[in-house]
């Protein structure tokens, strides 16, 4: 297993549906946030750094918290998300508060890493070990001479839809030998009596079968996907239909750098159940799932003591 990966945790994100910075919410059973799961499955993976891609407003905070805990541990770092991260030096669009979305975030990691990296969302759970088990079956491939880009398939039933608030999800088209052929963003997912259902980008109603393969933002990139980034977000710019809420997606974007040739993204399924913090509401089943995790051992207790023992196995 290679020790050359990086984590990435997108944590740029205002917030405005859970009221408060919930990537600092403590919903662990000692108190923990969300993103010391990932950091704690990525440093049993092997992986040798952790980069956050933060707001000006919350990265102070959120990078003392990551250092107190995990920063004996594993070396973090972070990466501040600007809106005027522009093409050519343009300047961002008058009153503009909104972050220019997950693809935008992913490319301001360009500053900071030159390795092949993970990326996850701060305020998801993917599941009991599921970035390590990911990470360690990424670096396989790696070592093996896989040159593609990587991205978790999970079931769309395993991913926290419900009946009450609807989610938005990425839905994979796969193709021959697991490659990714397409990603179809469709919002709004959720469970009713006939099934489960969305809405495509029309609005019109979409049916979806309960384990057909969705992305939750569990990536591995080669850093070769920083130049198709900058390429495309230049063309995103250029043609903003809505400056003030237009967003450079991750998913969208990356399906249309598939389908114009320039990226091969291969699918690695996952068998874990997701679980993440969108509304208030959210917290109670996250604790849960939290909790029994760390009931059948999957997790310690309390995951500061890991991360100190942890650090102490660290060369000097």
């Amino acid at each position: 297993m290679t020790s050359g990966l990086t984590l990435a945790i997108l944590a740029a994100g205002r917030s405005a549906r859970f009221g408060r910075p919930k990537t600092l919410e403590p919903v662990g059973p000692a108190g923990e946030v969300l993103f010391e799961y990932a950091i704690c499955d990525a440093v049993r993976a092997g992986c040798g750094k952790v980069v956050f891609v933060t707001s000006a407003d919350w990265n102070d905070q959120l990078m003392s918290r990551a250092a107190e805990r995990a920063g004996g541990a594993v070396p973090v770092d972070s990466v501040i998300q600007s809106l005027d991260d522009l093409p050519g030096g343009a300047a961002p669009p008058a009153q503009r508060a909104k972050p220019w979305g997950t693809g935008h975030a992913v490319l301001a990691l360009r500053k900071k890493i030159e390795e092949p990296f993970l990326v996850v969302n701060a305020d998801d759970f993917y599941g009991p070990r599921a970035v390590e088990s990911f990470g360690r079956r990424v670096g396989e491939l790696l070592d093996a001479g896989h040159d593609s880009h990587f991205l978790a398939a999970y079931e769309l039933h395993r991913t926290g839809v419900s009946r009450t608030s609807g989610v938005n999800r990425g839905i994979l088209t796969a193709g021959r030998d697991s490659t990714l052929e397409g990603i179809d963003e469709v919002y709004d997912v959720r469970e009713t009596d006939s099934g489960l259902v969305g809405r495509d980008g029309d609005g019109e109603a979409r049916s979806l079968v309960p384990d057909c393969p969705c992305s939750m933002n569990l990536w591995a990139f080669q850093p070769s996907i920083f130049g198709l980034l900058e390429a495309a977000f230049a063309d995103f710019h250029a043609g903003l239909d809505e400056p003030q809420q237009d967003e450079f997606l991750l998913s969208e974007t990356v399906g249309q750098l598939i389908s114009a040739g320039p990226a091969h993204v291969r699918l690695l399924p996952m068998t874990q159940s997701t679980a993440g913090l969108t509304y208030p509401g959210d917290l109670p089943p996250v604790a849960t799932t939290l909790r029994q995790c760390v009931d059948v051992g999957d997790y310690p207790a309390n995951l500061g003591d890991w991360f100190t023992a942890r650090a102490s196995r660290r060369p000097a």
